[in-house]
């Protein structure tokens, strides 16, 4: 009797002890909601009768959802949606072990909550690599409370380069089973989280959707900001996209893909065999639909970048002039079709390369090839915004069928975290300056295309047209309406945010306040706006003056005809033994800082 008492309390402790190990995560499980649950009818009895040990992550109920307090130092974080802000019957008690002066409660304003629960428990693995996916479920509580949309996920997994390399917060894709409108938006299966982690405003992607959208460029529909709850843990404000794709309700172009899928009787077509050239990748795929001039979707890309995931890439070419362009529809392309699109897209660049625009290849012009009026406007964007990737990277192009129209379409817009004046330090040093005008050319990987482009008179004259009539007014209107409205939605969230990401703030030089990021917004877009309505609009002779780092390009200013020269930065340079000696031309020459400037300049370091 005695060993089977001893047995009875040994099973007992070790349930116990995995019940612990285990986390009080999965206590909730069976309190997830489905599109019929009532939000008021909360399942609190677990948490109320357990003791929560002080070396737990204590956890509370927010409109029937675990939300684990967040510990900073001696203090806990209640983060809560927007939906518990003026009622309390949606958050449970505290567990019982956890001091209620020890306890911060922020509530978001105005924006949905977005749970989802990975099927694992835990978000290790999709924030270890951004190829795992993960299935998972997904709930939307809107801030009244009504439960929006509650469904399985195909899979959750991370995305993006720099964004999700660089910092522990991470941007996210969603693929929904099936395909479901979601946050009002069109539906679709794949939606994007942007984390905005380099962004102390939240916003800018936001705010050039929102011009981008004044300008007509496709999918640029605005997205919705949300608070995301992964796992039960409060990560952040995200801000929730379509994905940039070829569908119906999003690029709504020929399907190519879909078309080549049928031809060969197959819904995978990376299970053919790789086919590669010195400058391009394709598919051994063995049919091709009867029409393959479109419809096509490609990204430019960094070369560095492109060089390193070739092998991940499904398809593929290299322009003459070392264009990097990947594939993204259809993905895994047939030999044909990488050679058909090749071949279009180097008509293109021969043609704007060319001092008379036209390819001496096939005789098209750059205007018949392209049509302009994307292009100006693609430009426009990239300028007024001051994006560091404008041109470069995130930068996508397509094409549809000949039989519908077969010019080339600049488009979709993506990624302008790092514009409007933000300079996150993880880039190194990068200008916050308002007033210059870089006709996409001043990056080290910068695109030979929108430079020349700038400079052709017919392309130039609609650029100040395009400006002059459908951007100068606009820009009032966004930093004096939109802006305010986009920092009003957020600024509660925000504030959540900025508590939970404090470390990761601090660390890339974002200690600046939201109310100041907002505020520094605001100025940088009326000073955008002034010194482009002078080059633009009174069209006032301008000249780049760029300064080099052994050979690479440090620093820019754009100084009007007549001017002197600004003051020159000391550079910070981070390599040991150095000595700045100052700035030269390449004759040796010192800067004249007070004659007029009439002509492009470049200085270069002198380093001893």
């Amino acid at each position: 009797m005695k060993n089977k008492r001893n047995l009875t309390i040994i099973l007992a402790m070790t349930t116990i002890l995995l019940l612990l190990l285990t986390g009080i995560n999965h206590i909730f499980s069976k309190n997830t909601p489905d599109s019929s649950t009532d939000t008021d009818q909360l399942l609190d009895s677990d948490i109320d009768n357990m003791h929560i040990e002080e070396t737990e992550e204590p956890v509370i109920s927010a409109a029937g959802h675990p939300v684990t307090l967040w510990r900073q130092d001696e203090l806990y974080y209640a983060f809560l949606p927007a939906a518990c802000k003026n009622n309390a019957s949606l958050i449970s008690e505290l567990p019982k072990g956890i001091d209620a002066s020890s306890v911060i409660w922020m509530y978001s304003e105005q924006i949905p909550a977005v749970f989802i629960d990975t099927e694992s428990g835990t978000s290790e693995s999709i924030n270890s690599s951004k190829n795992v996916k993960e299935p998972a479920t997904i709930t939307i509580l809107e801030p009244d409370g009504q439960i929006s949309l509650s469904k399985p996920l195909e899979y959750i997994k991370g995305r993006g380069n720099s964004t999700y390399l660089e910092f522990d917060k991470k941007p996210y894709k969603i693929k929904l089973k099936d395909a479901a409108p979601l946050l009002g938006m069109e539906e679709g299966k794949n939606w994007i989280f942007l984390a905005n982690a380099c962004d102390p405003s939240l916003i800018r992607n936001a705010l050039a959707r929102d011009l981008a959208n004044h300008l007509g460029l496709a999918q640029a529909d605005p997205g919705v900001f949300i608070d995301l709850y992964l796992n039960g843990e409060y990560v952040g404000n995200y801000y929730v996209t379509e994905e940039v794709e070829v569908k119906k309700n999003r690029l709504s172009i020929t399907d190519l893909e879909k078309a080549t899928e049928k031809a060969n009787k197959t819904e995978d077509l990376s299970t053919y065999q790789a086919v590669w050239t010195d400058k391009t990748k394709a598919r051994d795929i063995p049919a091709d639909p009867e029409d393959i001039t479109g419809g096509y979707l490609i990204e430019r890309d960094l070369e560095s970048r492109f060089l390193k995931e070739v092998e991940d890439n499904g398809s593929y070419f290299i322009t003459e002039a070392g264009e990097c362009f990947i594939l993204k529809s259809p993905d895994y392309a047939s030999e044909s079709q990488v050679v058909y699109i090749n071949d279009f897209i180097q008509s293109v660049e021969n043609a704007i390369l060319s001092s008379d625009g036209i390819d001496s290849v096939t005789g098209n012009s750059y205007e018949e090839l392209i049509d302009v009026d994307s292009f100006v406007r693609k430009y426009l964007l990239e300028e007024i915004s001051g994006n560091y990737d404008g041109g470069i990277a995130s930068s996508f192009f397509y094409k549809d069928s000949d039989l519908i129209d077969g010019k080339l379409y600049a488009g979709p817009v993506w990624d302008y975290d790092i514009s409007f004046g933000n300079t996150p330090a993880f880039i190194g040093y990068l200008s916050d300056k308002p007033d210059k005008l870089t006709k996409l050319s001043t990056h080290h990987n910068a695109s030979a295309w929108f430079p020349i482009l700038y400079e052709k008179s017919d392309f130039n004259k609609q650029i100040k047209n395009c400006y002059k009539d459908e951007i100068s007014p606009y820009l009032t209107q966004l930093a004096n309406q939109v802006l305010p409205e986009l920092a009003g939605i957020t600024a509660a969230s925000a504030a959540m945010d900025r508590i939970r990401w404090q470390q990761q703030y601090l660390e890339n030089g974002g200690d600046i306040s939201f109310e100041d990021s907002i505020a520094f917004l605001s100025e940088y877009i009326s000073a955008r706006k002034t010194f482009l309505d002078r080059v633009w609009i009174e069209e006032k002779p301008v000249y780049l003056i760029t300064l080099y780092i052994e050979g690479a390009i440090y620093e820019t200013f754009s100084v009007f005809e007549g001017e002197t020269l600004p003051e020159f930065p000391i550079p910070e340079i981070t390599y040991a033994d150095y000595d700045f000696q100052g700035w030269t031309t390449e004759d040796g020459s010192l800067p004249d800082f007070t004659a007029p400037i009439y002509e492009d300049m470049a200085f270069h370091s002198l380093i001893e």
